[in-house]
């Protein structure tokens, strides 16, 4: 009940007790109407009466008792002017309390009773039904603060149907109990919002519909004024949520069909995706599992549009912690993921067959690791930015290993390369670009031994070559042959190139 209301309420009630107290002390005790016939032939007197209480009464009298027109004044400041019927105030008249409050209206008994105006010292006003001294009925009360409300009344108080309205643009219709909105109505607020349904102890509760100026609208359940339970929930946007909410946010179950056709359907909690969920776009990705604060958080499976599928965890939104990739061409990655990035430690397969297992940087091989061929072929060492770079040993199809250093994916630095029979041939040296180069020693299946200088795999410069047989030849080398002016220590090497002449190393397996 509001302050205005009960105010409304006493001073109706002061009204009736201080009009019945003006009759008491005016009407003797003795006086007892006569029949119809012998009243009606007694004439109107005027005059002017004091009484114990200190009232005051001046006007018409007949029979001894206030009869006709009159005002009665107490010490207190109430006043009563209009008729009076055998001592007793009845039909219209005007009274004025002590606060300032006046009265103007029918009377019955002494009491406001019919139709009847009173305005308050603050200026509120109320006209309408009473009854008994009561505002009771339909009537239009226009209160101070600029509230005014038109509609039915009991003891004072809102009841029944009615509309009430503020000065700021509220306006509330529907029903009222003992000053209270409750039941169906509808309000339209001052920023031009809207609420129809339900109410209960004055507050919005039950099934509503309420509709915000941009545009927000929600159709569903209300509880203490806060939307509460299941509805419909749409966006200016055209987002719809349909679910659960709870003090007007969404809150437990629900599904969101967004305006551009994705949806997600599954857990909420502080109007954010929290819990577990699935997510849909029009583009074919979809992501099933655990939600925080409306981003994907903790363990899920992704499907991109391309086909490929994730499965691990998740933070932020991306891929982060430990997971699988499976991509359409059967490729997959198993391992570390830093924010949607392929980075730690983690095992690739390729379609082709390639395998690496070992460390990753920004989804490129980086650090220590093993990549093997399906052909055979296998490198083990040190990474950078996807190509072997630093220390590794490389097997080849053929058996051959090489093991050293190289430089942006190819050979280079300090190695050795060994070959198996039936062209047997080791190498151990410097290496540039993939290739033999500058200075190395070099055996061969025969059993020569090359010490010297190298170019793309060619004795090239100053060497010796120290054959099987005990001789010895040092001198300068071009096209990996001696030149005229190398000389010879010992016998004469054998006649034949091929065992004991080869110009060029054997050639060195593909990287």
């Amino acid at each position: 009940m509001s302050s205005k209301t009960q105010t409304m309420a006493m001073l109706a009630m002061l009204l009736s007790s201080t009009a019945v107290m003006a009759q008491d002390a005016a009407a003797p005790a003795d006086a007892v109407p006569q029949a119809q016939a012998e009243v009606e032939a007694v004439p109107l007197v005027t005059d002017i009466q004091q009484y114990d209480n200190g009232g005051i009464y001046e006007g018409e009298f007949r029979n001894g008792v206030q009869h006709g027109q009159g005002t009665y004044r107490l010490p207190n400041g109430y006043q009563y002017t209009g008729e009076w019927v055998d001592g007793e105030i009845r039909g219209h008249g005007r009274a004025t309390f002590p606060d300032g409050s006046i009265y103007e209206g029918a009377f019955v008994a002494g009491r406001p009773e019919g139709t009847g105006r009173i305005t308050f010292s603050d200026g509120s006003t109320y006209e309408g039904d009473w009854a008994e001294g009561r505002i009771h009925g339909s009537g239009t009360a226009s209160y101070s603060n600029g509230v005014a409300y038109t509609g039915e009344f009991r003891n004072a108080l809102h009841h029944g149907q009615g509309v009430m309205t503020g000065p700021g643009g509220y306006r509330y219709e529907g029903q009222w109990q003992d000053g209270i909105k409750q039941g169906q109505g509808t309000i339209t607020y001052p920023d031009g919002a809207t609420y129809a349904g339900g109410f209960v102890a004055g507050q919005r509760s039950g099934t509503g519909r309420l509709v915000m100026p941009d545009g927000v609208t929600f159709d569903g359940e209300w509880a203490e004024g806060q939307i509460n339970g299941t509805g419909v929930l749409t966006q200016p946007n055209g987002d719809v949520y349909e679910g659960t909410l709870a003090a007007g946010q969404r809150q437990g179950t629900g599904t969101v069909r967004y305006a551009n056709g994705d949806i997600y359907e599954g857990e909420f909690a502080d109007d954010q995706r929290h819990g577990t969920g699935t997510f849909t776009a029009t583009d074919g990705y979809s992501y099933t599992g655990q939600w925080a604060e409306g981003r994907i958080e903790g363990q899920g499976r992704v499907t991109y549009p391309d086909g490929a599928v994730y499965e691990g965890a998740f933070a932020g939104d991306l891929a982060h912690g430990t997971g699988t990739i499976t991509y359409p061409d059967g490729s997959s990655y198993t391992g570390d993921w830093v924010e949607g990035v392929i980075q730690g430690t983690g095992t690739a397969t390729y379609a082709n067959g390639l395998t690496y297992v070992g460390q990753f940087l920004n989804a490129r091989q980086h650090g220590q690791g093993v990549m093997s061929h399906p052909d055979g072929y296998r490198y083990e060492g040190q990474w950078e930015d996807g190509l072997r770079h630093g220390q590794g040993r490389a097997t080849y199809t053929d058996g051959s290993l090489y093991d050293g250093t190289f430089v942006r994916g190819d050979r280079s630095g300090q190695g050795r390369l060994t070959m198996p029979e039936p062209n047997a041939f080791s190498y151990v040296g410097e290496w540039a670009d993939g290739e033999i180069n500058a200075f190395g020693i070099a055996t061969y299946s025969n059993g020569d031994v090359y010490e010297g200088r190298f170019v793309d795999g060619r004795r090239e410069g100053e060497g010796t070559m120290r054959y099987a047989t005990g001789e010895v030849l040092r001198g300068t080398w071009e096209g990996g042959l001696p030149t005229e002016g190398a000389a010879v220590d010992g016998p004469a090497p054998a006649a034949d190139p091929d065992t004991t002449e080869a110009t060029t190393a054997p050639e060195a397996p593909a990287q």
